[in-house]
């Protein structure tokens, strides 16, 4: 049922004559236009109902300064329409201290985080040295030819072994360095 203008002016006169409860009539009116407005402009349902109780407090408080000559659902959508604008104001400028706040930290902890990479780099290669120390000396050997950029041909020769014996020295060597280096971590 929609309500016309002179039963909208009647439950206005009522509402500002005290009988505060005659204006759920006109908020059951018109809640559907005004959260739809608000909904379509605000995508997170949370807010779009609270902008819409905000919306309705409004109008009961400014009631009394209504032009009853004026389309009620207009006088509502307008309030409606400054409550999303500051709504979207808000958002924004709390994005913004937000957004702020998150590059203020990131600089801040920036430099920490580096210091600590750079420590922990250095306990690891320390730790990876020392395990490198504690291999058989052919392993280390091979270990070692490998850190040098030499390739498994180089290391076998220098071993007087085949390249196949190589690579399963390496991935023996490789298998104890991270036991030795999972040890040294707890």
């Amino acid at each position: 049922m929609t309500m016309t203008q002179d039963e909208i002016t009647a439950v206005i006169r009522k509402v500002l004559a005290g009988n505060a409860t005659e204006f759920s009539r006109l908020v059951r009116e018109f809640g559907l236009p005004v959260r739809s407005f608000i909904h379509a402009r605000v995508r997170n349902a949370a807010d779009a109902e609270d902008l819409g109780q905000e919306c309705f407090i409004a109008a009961l408080r400014g009631l009394a300064k209504f032009d009853t000559s004026q389309p009620f659902e207009a006088w509502l959508i307008g309030i409606a329409r400054h409550r999303v604008l500051g709504y979207f104001r808000a958002t924004g400028r709390r994005h913004h201290a937000t957004e702020k706040f998150r590059e203020e930290c990131l600089v801040r902890v920036a430099n920490e985080l580096q210091q600590v990479e750079e420590e922990t780099r250095h306990a690891t290669l320390r730790r990876l040295m020392d395990c490198v120390e504690k291999l058989p000396e052919r392993m280390r050997q091979v270990i070692r030819a490998r850190l040098r950029g030499e390739d498994g041909s180089d290391a076998a020769t220098l071993l007087h072994t085949t390249r196949g014996a190589i690579y399963m020295l390496q991935l023996r060597a490789n298998v104890h360095l991270k036991d030795c280096i999972m040890k040294g971590a707890t």
